[in-house]
């Protein structure tokens, strides 16, 4: 696990399968700026069983509340564009009462350290609805800069939305380590 002040990161166990299942296929956990699009139980158990929800294209941690292991949300990573090595990142807060409190931001901050730690990438981005102001600010303590507007690329509620586009390079990530 990777392990942060108060949020760890873990792969996803056979055990986190009803968690995935009921998280996933409910449009009021996912909140109202993701893509209500519900996956299917069925969905959740072949991609455990074809990767385990890890893998070179995509990957999913469990973000796990350090006081009593609890599963509170997940991050995810995965191929920008299939021709750089950039990753795109995002995460969600499943449990609404946790939300608020900057664990979002710390277990996006473990992401990307790891990410930049073990992974040959110069370049993380992420995407949130031009509405999402909480997911924002949780990119900007993470170090992305916002690059500008994409218009209409989400699907949410029946319509397509904007998102804020921001990156973070490797450069920038070492300099705020102070490594650079």
């Amino acid at each position: 696990m990777l392990r942060g002040q108060r949020v760890g990161l873990r792969h996803v166990t056979e055990e986190d399968l009803p968690w995935l299942k009921r998280t996933t296929g409910d449009p009021q956990i996912r909140g109202p700026f993701m893509g209500t699009r519900m996956m299917t139980p069925h969905t959740v158990e072949q991609r455990w069983k074809d990767n385990g929800f890890s893998g070179e294209d995509a990957e999913r941690l469990l973000i796990c509340h350090l006081v009593d292991g609890s599963v509170i949300g997940d991050v995810v990573h995965f191929a920008a564009a299939r021709y750089t090595t950039a990753r795109e990142i995002g995460w969600t807060m499943a449990d609404i009462a946790m939300r608020g409190q900057g664990l979002a931001s710390e277990a996006a901050a473990l992401l990307v350290d790891y990410l930049f730690e073990n992974w040959p990438v110069n370049r993380l981005s992420c995407g949130m609805s031009v509405h999402n102001h909480a997911s924002r600010r949780v990119a900007e303590k993470c170090g992305f800069k916002h690059e500008g507007i994409q218009r209409g690329i989400i699907f949410v509620g029946g319509e397509y939305v904007d998102c804020h586009a921001l990156s973070l390079l490797r450069g920038d990530w070492q300099a705020m380590r102070g490594g650079a």
